[in-house]
């Protein structure tokens, strides 16, 4: 038994160091927005390439918007998905806000909007919902420390990303029941 536990001290010690997406994640959405007409979307170009990146972090929202209901549409789509890779460090300006379910199902909550200022590192991947009609930004989901050269990006690294963010958008296409969201992986 002395000799099995120093052999177990070595395991949980490499795997402490096995979690990968040591991310901040956090969200924004609109106050003055109604959530529950959405049903489908479509998707605005990826703002800096063409690579892999791009095309995978599309395939992950493409799948977490399934997976909550909303179908992809060409034909007047209700949302319009935008997203962001910025490489760099970013400063960024985000809110203080009651969670979005919270807003959606009319708990008690203060409805002004309070900044916060962020300063990130290591670059960040943002996805933005935005009324289609208006042009109206509605939602915005962020991970930063993306880009962080310390973190090893295993196979469907970008996919986890963009499922961390998603984890902040609990919402479901209107007349769609939800679900559990766990079998994405």
């Amino acid at each position: 038994m002395k000799k099995l536990l120093p052999l177990l001290a070595l395991i949980a010690f490499s795997f402490a160091g096995c979690n990968t997406l040591k991310l901040m994640v956090d969200n924004d959405y609109s106050y003055d927005t109604d959530f529950t007409v959405y049903k489908n979307y479509n998707f605005l170009a990826c703002e800096v390439d063409t690579s892999f990146i791009c095309t995978e972090i599309q395939d992950a929202i493409r799948r977490q918007m399934r997976a909550r209901g909303y179908k992809l549409t060409d034909d007047a789509p209700g949302l319009l998905v935008s997203y962001s890779i910025i490489k760099e460090r970013v400063e960024y300006k985000g809110y203080f806000q009651p969670t979005l379910n919270r807003w959606v199902n009319k708990y008690d909550y203060d409805d002004t909007y309070k900044t916060q200022n962020f300063n990130f590192g290591g670059g960040m991947i943002l996805v933005s919902l935005l009324d289609a009609e208006s042009s109206k930004l509605i939602w915005r989901g962020y991970a930063s420390g993306v880009f962080n050269k310390s973190i090893k990006k295993p196979v469907n690294y970008y996919r986890s990303v963009v499922r961390t963010i998603f984890d902040q958008y609990p919402l479901f296409a209107a007349g769609e029941t939800p679900r559990k969201l766990t079998s994405l992986y």
